[in-house]
C-alpha cells in the first residue's frame, strides 16, 4: 500500500468513528483574523469530514486552486523520498493525540519534510498544527495547519517531528531524523529492503521482483554503503526505527 493510501485509510477509519460523535462547530473568524506572511499558508483540515473546509494563502505558496487542494491532494504530494517517514510522524501524532485528547491550542504539533507545488518543483516546509473544534467526547475534529516555507532556512532533507505545550514549552514528543541525508533509498532499494525485513534471501527477494540475485546483492551492498551500516540486520534496525519500513 503506498504512503498516501495508508494516510487516506487512516483518517477514513478515523472519521467513520467521529460521524457517531457530537462535534462542536466553531466559527472561520479566528482563522481569517491569523496574518500569513507571504511564505506562509493556512488551512483546516477537518478530520470528521474529510475535507478542507477552510484555505488561504494556498495558491500563493504551492500553486493549487482552492479547489484543487483537497485530502486527496496533501495525502499525495508530499516528495517520495519523505512519504513513508512523514505518514508514519502523522499516524504517531494523531494516535497519541487521540490517547490524550488535548484542549484546542494546549498543544502545537510541528513537522518538516519537502512537498510538491502544482509546478512539479518541491519546497521545504514545516506545517505547525493545533487541534481546533473537539467533539463531546473531546475527540479532535479539526485541526488548523499552518505551512511555511523554509527551503532558504534548513537545506537537508530530514524528516522531523516535535510536539510541545504551547503554555509551557515543555517537549511532549520528538521524533528525530538524525541519520545521514544518504539514507535516502531508491523505489527498488526499498521494495526490497522490505523483503529483507520479513527475512526474504537474496534469492526469494529475486524471484518476487523478477531480477536477478546479483542485482539483489548489489542494492543490498549499495543501502550498506549509503548509510554506513555494518549488516543487514543493523539496515533493517535503523530504517524501522525510523519509520522508513
Amino acid at each position: 500500500m503506498m504512503p498516501s493510501d495508508q494516510y487516506i485509510r487512516f483518517f477514513r477509519d478515523y472519521s467513520e468513528k467521529l460521524r457517531r460523535v457530537d462535534c462542536r462547530e466553531e466559527s472561520f473568524e479566528l482563522l481569517e483574523r491569523y496574518l500569513l506572511l507571504p511564505s506562509q499558508a493556512i488551512y483546516l483540515l477537518d478530520r470528521r469530514s474529510m475535507s478542507i473546509p477552510y484555505k488561504r494563502g494556498i495558491e500563493r505558496l504551492l500553486g493549487y486552486s482552492d479547489d484543487e487542494f483537497n485530502i486527496n491532494l496533501i495525502a499525495g504530494y508530499v516528495h517520495p523520498d519523505d512519504s513513508e517517514r512523514y505518514v508514519y510522524l502523522t499516524k504517531l501524532t494523531n494516535e497519541w493525540g487521540r490517547a490524550i485528547n488535548p484542549e484546542p491550542f494546549s498543544v502545537e504539533v510541528q513537522i518538516d519534510y519537502r512537498v510538491r507545488k502544482k509546478d512539479g518543483s518541491y519546497i521545504k516546509v514545516i506545517r505547525q498544527s493545533t487541534n481546533f473544534e473537539n467533539c463531546v467526547d473531546k475527540s479532535i475534529k479539526s485541526a488548523i495547519n499552518i505551512l511555511t516555507d523554509i527551503t532558504q532556512i534548513k537545506t537537508d532533507n530530514s524528516v522531523n517531528l516535535s510536539v510541545f505545550n504551547v503554555k509551557t514549552g515543555k517537549v511532549l514528543l520528538e521524533e528525530k531524523d538524525t541519520l545521514p541525508m544518504t539514507f535516502r533509498f531508491s523505489k527498488r532499494e526499498m521494495e526490497i529492503l522490505r523483503l529483507l525485513k520479513i527475512g526474504m534471501r537474496s534469492s526469494e527477494i529475486a524471484g518476487r521482483l523478477f531480477i536477478s540475485r546479483h542485482t539483489v546483492d548489489t542494492h543490498r551492498r549499495k543501502m550498506l554503503e549509503k548509510t554506513g551500516c555494518k549488516n543487514i540486520m543493523e539496515l533493517v534496525h535503523h530504517a524501522s526505527r525510523l519509520g522508513i519500513i
